[in-house]
């Protein structure tokens, strides 16, 4: 089994981080730098452990992404960013583990497979007997999908002239939609509102900005819009075959989840 770690020393202390993405890269470098492997990397105010405060440093921050292509590859860079948007437990740490054996191997950390229509990275074979890369690397899977899921599920209100829609994601999707949505819908403005972080993306005037909005509720709609929606049930109803019905396997692609914000199955 890989050890990417083995000459860090564990310490039982917790590091403290504003949860932002330079917060975290600091967090790494303060790692690197005493050569310690912390219990716990957090955000959150309370710990069992002792607590280290680690303050945002921009600098270092900077050099930990400078590093990370220069000594591995731009494959391991997208690894680092999409992981900090995951819903992967310990994240951080994992993070530590996954650079440690980066800058190991090299470049072949990471294979470039291209298959079907985009190219496909994945770690080494041997990285994935490690326990936390194998979670970074199903943490990535898993964001991708969701990712392409909510490119497929998200559903759109005409709430007076702009276009809103309420997702509930378990990974932290909106930076990997915003490009999808403004090459989508050029010339509208829009906002896709992730209601379990409380984070709008905002699309308007050809610009994009992520925002955090406070309990954000969809405002009443239009009884135009309403006819609108009907419509589209109407439509989705009608050009189903009953006789191929098969609630299994629409539940197959299209998770009972996502149903809740879709207009054309939504209660």
């Amino acid at each position: 089994m890989l050890n990417s770690v083995k000459d860090f020393e564990p310490v039982d202390i917790c590091y403290r981080y504003d949860g932002s993405f330079f917060g975290m890269l600091s967090c790494i470098f303060e790692s690197f730098e005493k050569k310690e492997m912390p219990v716990q990397i957090t955000s959150d105010d309370f710990s069992l452990f002792k607590i280290k405060d680690i303050e945002t440093d921009e600098v270092k921050a900077k050099r930990i992404l400078k590093a990370i292509p220069q000594k591995i590859n731009y494959e391991a860079l997208d690894y680092v960013k999409q992981s900090f948007l995951a819903n992967i437990k310990d994240k951080e740490i994992a993070l530590i583990h996954f650079l440690r054996e980066g800058f190991r191997c090299g470049p072949k950390f990471i294979d470039v497979i291209s298959t079907g229509f985009s190219p496909t990275r994945r770690l080494v074979a041997g990285a994935l007997s490690n326990d936390y890369l194998s979670k970074i690397q199903k943490g990535m899977d898993l964001l991708n999908l969701e990712v392409r899921r909510f490119i497929q599920f998200a559903r759109f209100s005409d709430v007076n002239g702009a276009l809103v829609s309420i997702i509930e994601p378990e990974n932290n999707v909106l930076p990997l939609l915003a490009n999808h949505f403004a090459d989508r819908y050029p010339n509208e403005q829009f906002l896709i509102y992730d209601k379990n972080r409380q984070l709008g993306l905002i699309y308007a005037n050809h610009q994009i900005r992520l925002e955090f909005l406070d309990n954000y509720e969809m405002p009443e709609l239009s009884n135009q819009e309403k006819d609108y929606q009907k419509l589209w049930r109407l439509f989705y109803d009608t050009i189903a075959i009953k006789e191929r019905r098969n609630e299994r396997c629409r539940m197959n692609f299209m998770p009972k989840k996502y149903w809740k914000n879709m207009t054309e199955v939504m209660t």
